[in-house]
């Protein structure tokens, strides 16, 4: 883990060019350094919150704010390794404290519908599916396979295979896929 070129401790996760080469900066560095070239501070926000899926589990997430020279960035990361990430983004001049409102808000509705349920045959095996005739995810990098992602739904990563059998069970159905920008909300 590399760590952050002003601060020395913490992990790298901003790669800015510079006059000189490349400087590599963790969230607080580079927003302190966005601070000074947009003029608006960042106010301190929730850190974390937790919040009950569809299925009464509870789900925690962590915040995350960025600056940027068009505006704030707001991120909800779910503690867990490829679980939900839910993203909002807003003006310069917005409430901060409104932002992250809507950044709960966007979090608590994604969280409420089931996409994929297991069930049983009639001779015991278990299997999944869609509960609905679509569903809800992001995409995440799957370093384990070359070129194709992980599907995050529920808060679960799938590969892009699981998905191809799930999807199979539509054979000869048509089909429409969209993708939709990380603060965009999806209805």
């Amino acid at each position: 883990m590399a760590k952050c070129d002003s601060c020395r401790s913490n992990e790298v996760k901003a790669h800015m060019s510079v006059e000189d080469g490349q400087m590599n900066l963790c969230n607080d560095c580079y927003n302190e350094y966005m601070a000074g070239e947009v003029g608006v501070e960042l106010e301190d926000l929730l850190e974390s919150f937790s919040l009950k899926d569809a299925d009464g589990a509870i789900r925690t997430f962590h915040v995350e704010s960025r600056l940027y020279y068009n505006g704030i960035f707001l991120e909800a990361k779910e503690s867990i390794e490829f679980g939900y990430t839910f993203a909002v983004h807003g003006e310069l001049e917005d409430d901060q404290q409104q932002l992250l409102n809507r950044l709960i808000a966007k979090t608590k509705k994604g969280i409420k519908d089931k996409y994929i349920e297991s069930k049983v045959f009639l001779d015991g095996q278990l299997y999944e599916s869609f509960a609905k005739d679509h569903f809800v995810g992001h995409i995440e990098y799957d370093e384990s396979s070359e070129g194709l992602p992980l599907i995050i739904i529920d808060g679960r990563a799938y590969t892009w295979e699981e998905v191809g059998r799930l999807i199979m069970a539509y054979e000869g159905f048509q089909m429409k896929v969209k993708m939709y920008d990380q603060t965009d909300d999806i209805d």
